[in-house]
């Protein structure tokens, strides 16, 4: 699963990268550690308004819900969607074909067996700075959004534990992916995503952790 990435970029960097504009700047906070296991804020732009920065749950709920997200966690994770696990019998479907979004981050979390022990490690692009991962989302019922993390098993992984590989797309193919024309099969082309040889796995200890929340920003 999925549960921590981190955004430790400056307002000003992801309106400059991103070519928009936040809806409520004042309330941005560059976060080293998200931790999507609690209910967590991310920074998104939708396929109906590019040209915003919005905020959504992390964590994507059925259209129309009424309930709490805790609920609906416990009992189903949506906080990453394995995109094979998509069919067109899913409720998830048509968030896939017509409600995609960009998920802002500078990075994310996994954890690896070595040497016996659990490592975390920080994945980051070896290229920029800025990274958004490929997401889809829905309305609530108060009309707040919710929000998903598209991913892939990782079957060529050279470690115990098969983390989730999220899809992280390049710069240019940004519009392309909120363009509700472009084929699911598009989305999982090779060129279309950063490829894995450009991400960089660094050691996370709880001394670096500690130092790196202090120099959060970008």
């Amino acid at each position: 699963m999925l549960s921590q990435i981190s955004n430790t970029a400056t307002k000003e960097i992801i309106e400059q990268k991103l070519h928009a504009k936040f809806d409520y700047g004042h309330l941005y906070k560059p976060q080293f550690k998200i931790n999507g296991l609690k209910e967590s804020i991310l920074c998104i732009i939708t396929s109906k308004d590019t040209d915003r920065i919005q905020f959504g749950i992390w964590g994507v709920l059925p259209g129309g819900y009424k309930d709490t997200w805790k609920k609906f966690q416990s009992a189903y994770n949506t906080l990453d969607i394995e995109f094979d696990s998509i069919t067109e019998l899913s409720w998830l479907y048509d968030a896939l074909k017509h409600r995609r979004c960009l998920i802002v981050a500078t990075g994310y979390f996994t954890t690896e067996i070595e040497h016996q022990y659990l490592q975390t490690f920080h994945n980051i692009s070896k290229h920029q700075n800025l990274i958004c991962f490929a997401g889809i989302y829905n309305i609530l019922e108060d009309g707040f959004i919710s929000c998903g993390i598209l991913t892939q098993y990782d079957r060529y992984s050279k470690y115990l534990l098969k983390n989730p590989k999220p899809i992280i797309i390049k710069e240019e193919n940004y519009n392309n992916y909120l363009n509700s024309e472009l084929s699911l099969e598009d989305i999982l082309d090779v060129n279309f995503e950063i490829h894995q040889k450009d991400i960089l796995q660094l050691k996370i200890s709880k001394h670096e952790l500690r130092s790196l929340k202090k120099r959060s920003k970008i």
